[in-house]
């Protein structure tokens, strides 16, 4: 089933995940679709369903099929010769595969960008439910403390403070993530029902990382910004463990120091709130790194397909030769 599949998308390693230059490069023939190379079956098992499945595809598809057909004929010889000469150029075979293929590119990377909030929610839910059984722990402890006379009310005011508004957050995040779970049911053509099989609670955002796809994108403006952005992701992404183990130092301290009684639950309070922070931004970056190299994979796989259409074309009765921009050699 696909549960045993992608239910458990697990923290992928850069290494592991990094798609191949060769798979998208231009130059490749046929080219391999991206989704299949970033080591997460369950992102590959839904992109593709939802690919077969939709009906304007699908359409498209037969449309396609029955072109290719009526092309070898030689009425359709013919009305090309003619349109060539009227300068109306009916759409060819090799046309229409290039509109397919880029209304795949941009169905994919709509499913993928679905797939990665959806994740990027579980995630977050997760740790905010960590978060919120360790301020309960230190809320019963600070209760005990002022039962005992060893501290005022403030600590434990301060404790409900904490887990009130963690609790509010989680609320919130429970009601983003089943939207984002329909919005992605509906992208994959998936009944919800079944994707709440295959999505497993807690999961990460897979590591999702476009080496390849940079080193193949052309050197024009729109591609440049592209790899721009997912390099200022990836450095981030970087930088941010190191801020969180500062942060998980920090905290443990505050939080020995107020069991030992040498600390107060105020600066306790500020540790937890700020290591709860790093965690989310990690959470958050890695998400934008996986939307970034979405972006960059979709980019390339339109220019591999504007690609086809680069060399002029001519049938045996002289059509005209399509030219459409694609990068340069």
């Amino acid at each position: 089933m696909l549960c045993t599949l992608g239910g458990c998308a697990s923290l992928q390693s850069p290494a592991g995940a990094q798609i191949s230059e060769a798979a998208v490069s231009a130059d490749s023939a046929p080219s391999v679709p991206w989704w299949t190379e970033v080591g997460d079956p369950l992102l590959a098992r839904l992109i593709d369903h939802g690919l077969a499945v939709d009906p304007l595809l699908v359409r498209e598809a037969r449309a396609l099929a029955d072109l290719q057909a009526r092309s070898q004929q030689w009425r359709f010889r013919l009305a090309r010769w003619v349109g060539r000469m009227l300068q109306q150029m009916p759409d060819s075979p090799e046309v229409q595969a290039v509109r397919l293929a880029d209304a795949r590119q941009r169905k994919a990377a709509r499913i993928a960008r679905a797939y990665v909030e959806v994740r990027r929610l579980q995630w977050n839910l997760a740790l905010r439910q960590a978060f919120q059984d360790r301020f309960h722990d230190d809320a019963d402890f600070a209760r005990w403390r002022y039962e005992a006379g060893l501290v005022s009310g403030v600590d434990s005011g301060l404790a409900a403070s904490l887990i009130g508004t963690n609790a509010s957050a989680l609320a919130d995040t429970r009601a983003r993530l089943a939207a984002a779970e329909a919005t992605l049911a509906r992208r994959a053509a998936v009944a919800p029902w079944q994707l709440g099989l295959w999505i497993a609670d807690g999961a990460q955002v897979p590591w999702l990382d476009a080496d390849g796809a940079a080193a193949a994108a052309c050197d024009d403006a729109q591609a440049a910004g592209l790899r721009a952005a997912l390099a200022e992701v990836r450095a981030r992404e970087a930088a941010l463990p190191e801020l969180e183990r500062d942060a998980e130092r920090t905290a443990d301290d505050a939080r020995a120091a107020y069991r030992l009684g040498t600390g107060d639950f105020a600066t306790l309070y500020v540790a937890q709130t700020a290591q709860l922070s790093v965690r989310e931004a990690r959470i958050d970056t890695r998400a934008r790194l996986a939307r970034a190299a979405i972006d960059l994979w979709t980019d390339v796989g339109l220019r591999r397909n504007q690609a086809r259409l680069r060399e002029p074309t001519r049938s045996s009765v002289g059509d005209m030769p399509l030219a459409v921009g694609a990068c340069r050699d």
